[in-house]
């Protein structure tokens, strides 16, 4: 099962990240003008939210399987139409759509593997599918370039990949996918979680040799309780809403900005273009450090505390990078942004066990969703203040978004590592 989720991860961030790989040879094939490169990204991030919102309702509503099933046939939909496009418009369309599919994939994933896991390895078992997605941007240079050696189909090839392994994945799923225990409970399909439960437990037994120990009582859903949007805009969730919906957005705002300008923003700052390219490729080493760390300590220390430290930790990189006067300085800087930007990947899990079942979903999907409204808005904000105000101005404009969504987390963020969903619901 975790093998499933987390192919479906690799192949999701492969997806997100092909576009930068494929839109040079794209420029010339489909006679896209400068500005209208700009069309197709902004698409494929207003379909996060898009998605995120309209699969997370149906993923409480549905079940968790029948979301994720939706969403890998949607992804191998919108790649197979990505890689058929003709023009800036149809291209445009199916990067919508593609933003549509992979937005609500990542989120559900997280939300499902949330709910099988047990309390104490909550993180843990959430980042180790992260890892996933970590190798899926490693690997998408090496795969994209081999592709678009191949000739002029080349880059509809990589889409088409893109497509077939989707399609894959979603025979296993069938197959392999479960439920969600505690969203069938909630439904009135009792019978169905225990025969799930019951399965895991006996698998644990034979890989073990020993009886497992046994289960502390912990408070259950109810049976046949329904949730609805409107209750995350009131109390008790309302701040939690607003803490999901806020650090999101404000997150989004630094990442993509610096998944898009961070070598122009090095070079605006003064630094000749080689190097500013250098130390922005030397900086993205720091990627699975990052990563790793996240994985080590996700379940060790509180969750929320551990992503306020982590934002500090990010806006201080940029910080750095914005006094700087030398090199060493820039590639410390750059380094600690890259590690911290992986590390906080910590934050998939945090808004995905704030909400009850009934609405875990699409509160964690709206925030997320939404919160990609600040990638959309990303690109002028960047450009913006690299015009108006130049490049070290802009890296101390990114670091107060992050140490925003620090301060907001501070706020309003609630204690979840080590608890039972039900517990931090309640």
């Amino acid at each position: 099962m975790f093998v499933v989720i987390g192919l479906s991860y690799f192949f999701a961030f492969y997806e997100i990240s092909t576009f930068a790989y494929t839109l040079p040879t794209m420029r010339e094939v489909l006679g896209l003008a400068g500005s209208q490169v700009a069309f197709p990204v902004a698409a494929n991030l207003a379909g996060y939210a898009v998605g995120s919102y309209l699969l997370g309702r149906i993923a409480d509503r549905r079940g968790r399987r029948v979301a994720m099933m939706l969403t890998v046939a949607a992804v191998a939909v919108s790649a197979t139409a990505t890689a058929l496009s003709w023009d800036v418009w149809s291209l445009t369309v199916f990067r919508f759509l593609s933003g549509v599919a992979t937005g609500a994939e990542i989120i559900l994933a997280a939300t499902l593997i949330s709910e099988l896991s047990p309390a104490k390895k909550r993180g843990r078992y959430v980042m180790l599918n992260y890892l996933w997605g970590a190798a899926g941007l490693a690997a998408t240079p090496f795969i994209t370039i081999g592709l678009l050696g191949t000739g002029p189909i080349g880059w509809r090839l990589v889409y088409a990949v893109g497509a077939a392994a989707a399609l894959l994945i979603f025979v296993m799923r069938g197959r392999y996918l479960p439920e969600s225990p505690r969203w069938s409970v909630l439904n009135g399909r009792e019978a169905e979680a225990q025969q799930l439960v019951a399965s895991m437990e006996e698998r644990c037994r034979t890989q073990l040799g020993r009886e497992l120990p046994p289960v502390p009582e912990v408070a259950a859903d109810r049976a046949q309780e329904r949730g609805s949007v409107a209750e995350l805009f009131r109390p008790p969730y309302l701040r939690r809403t607003v803490v999901a919906l806020g650090f999101w957005f404000l997150m989004y705002v630094a990442n993509y900005s610096y998944l898009s300008y961070f070598p122009a923003i090095l070079i605006d700052a003064g630094l000749p273009e080689p190097s500013g390219l250098l130390y922005s490729g030397l900086g993205q080493l720091g990627l699975p450090i990052g990563a790793l760390i996240a994985l080590a300590v996700a379940d060790r220390v509180e969750r929320k505390h551990y992503l306020v430290v982590g934002t500090t930790l990010y806006a201080a990189g940029f910080v750095i990078v914005a006094v700087s006067s030398g090199a060493g300085q820039i590639i410390v800087g750059a380094a600690l942004i890259s590690i911290m930007f992986a590390a906080c990947a910590v934050a998939y899990v945090y808004t995905s066990e704030i909400f009850p079942t009934r609405i875990r979903s699409t509160g964690s999907a709206l925030g997320n969703g939404v919160g990609h409204l600040g990638g959309v808005i990303s690109p002028f904000v960047a450009v913006a203040l690299l015009d108006g105000l130049g490049g070290r101005a802009t890296l101390w404009a990114m670091a107060a978004f992050v140490l925003a969504a620090a301060l907001l987390l501070l706020w309003g963020g609630v204690r979840t590592s080590g608890r039972e969903l039900t517990e931090i619901a309640n």
